[in-house]
């Protein structure tokens, strides 16, 4: 309906001014200005308050700037992270009298989850500067290539806005050097993922708005199918920190002696378990040597016919030059031991909050594996656990790095 909607508006336009159309990704690695981001969009919390549309309609110094944006299935991977959206806009000259050149172009672009915010600016728009005629109007279509996670706390992928730069001007060969320029306005609008990529939120009801002292294994956001709970198997002691383990040698001198990862990707026995990770500026002070991580693991059930039960979960986590490791353990996942079915996942977000003196030698601050134990369900009613010996999901070895320093 909103495709047919956007369709017919472009036909009307076109009888106004045909100009013809070039598609222009937005987003690209490599040298491109940035900015600090929205508090909100970094934590992937959006207020009650926040408008999240996929349009926007701005009319600022007689110009009217619309956009419309949709998801684009067929250029995005989402096992990759690669997520594509296409968006329309349509630039009018509400003015009776004047004709405007279209000067420049400047949008910030932000996804859900990073502190900053890409800068794209440029000359005219689609490689031109086109002149507006009162009433005339102009319009494009580009496309968004995303590496972005969907977060079970918002629908947004990401936000975008800016502003064009233009001029008045008598006809397309008047020189406009060192003529004022004007802007118009390119309110603000999400790219919003589609339903069929989306995580479902849930929190439990004694779960703390703020983990500003958390420690490294204090659950915040938590995205998980509705799958019915049964009890555990058998009771498992609280969760707790057990003494120290002796740590890796090249963590303690500071020299790595494998591939700097801030990710990783680990299968075993069936049970995929995904983790990525990023620096939180804001809730870190580098003057005192804190430096806060959020990680996000997504754990996937790629049985074809049974469904698992997570049970307990253990963490190894050990800071530059230390000796020793940290050892983190515990009942269930956020609180809970969720059942997936076969095909579903158990996506979390926590924070690693590290007091450690970062080296010269590596980015790196810190290093974390693990593991989480499962049983495997069946029965008549497939929810008794099928053995009382759990088996053992890895999580991959992966890296805090510090962004300024950059993985190497």
């Amino acid at each position: 309906e909103a495709s047919k909607r956007r369709g017919n508006k472009k036909t009307k336009l076109i009888k106004k001014k045909k100009n013809s159309v070039k598609r222009d990704a937005i987003v690209e690695d490599g040298g491109r200005p940035r900015a600090p981001g929205d508090d909100d969009m970094t934590m992937g919390e959006l207020e009650e308050s926040t408008v999240v549309s996929e349009t926007s309609t701005t009319e600022v110094n007689n110009v009217r700037v619309v956009v419309t944006s949709d998801y684009n299935a067929a250029q995005s991977d989402p096992l990759m992270r690669k997520h594509c959206f296409g968006y329309t806009i349509q630039i009018t000259n509400l003015s009776e009298t004047d004709n405007i050149k279209l000067v420049s172009r400047k949008f910030e672009i932000q996804t859900v989850g990073a502190s900053e915010k890409d800068i794209v600016s440029g000359q005219g728009v689609t490689g031109r500067q086109p002149i507006l005629k009162p009433g005339e109007s102009f319009e494009y279509s580009s496309t968004a290539p995303l590496n972005v996670r969907p977060l079970g706390t918002t629908i947004v992928a990401a936000r975008m806005k800016g502003e064009y730069s233009f001029v008045t001007v008598q006809d397309e060969n008047e020189d406009v050097a060192g003529k004022e320029e004007l802007t118009a306005e390119l309110g603000t609008f999400h790219f919003i993922f589609p339903v069929d990529q989306r995580v479902t939120p849930v929190r439990s009801m004694d779960d703390e708005d703020d983990d500003e002292d958390d420690d490294e294994d204090d659950d915040e956001d938590v995205e998980v199918p509705q799958s019915k709970s049964v009890p555990p198997p058998q009771q498992q002691q609280a969760s707790s920190t057990s003494p120290s383990m002796p740590g890796d040698s090249d963590m303690k001198e500071g020299v790595l002696s494998c591939k700097i990862n801030d990710e990783s990707d680990s299968v075993t026995d069936n049970v995929r378990v995904q983790v990525t990770s990023q620096y939180r500026p804001e809730r870190s002070d580098e003057k005192l040597d804190k430096h806060c991580f959020a990680y996000n693991i997504r754990i996937t059930n790629e049985n074809k016919d049974t469904s698992v039960q997570l049970i307990s979960r253990r963490f190894e986590i050990q800071t530059i030059l230390s000796d020793k490791k940290d050892v983190v353990q515990g009942p269930g996942v956020t609180g809970r031991q969720p059942i997936l079915k076969p095909g579903e996942s158990f996506e979390y977000t926590s924070t690693a909050p590290l007091s450690v003196k970062p080296v010269n030698s590596t980015p790196v601050v810190a290093r974390m594996q693990g593991e989480y134990s499962f049983v495997t369900l069946g029965g008549e009613d497939g929810t008794s656990p099928l053995s009382s010996t759990p088996l053992k999901a890895v999580l991959g070895r992966f890296h805090f790095v510090l962004p300024a320093m950059g993985l190497a």
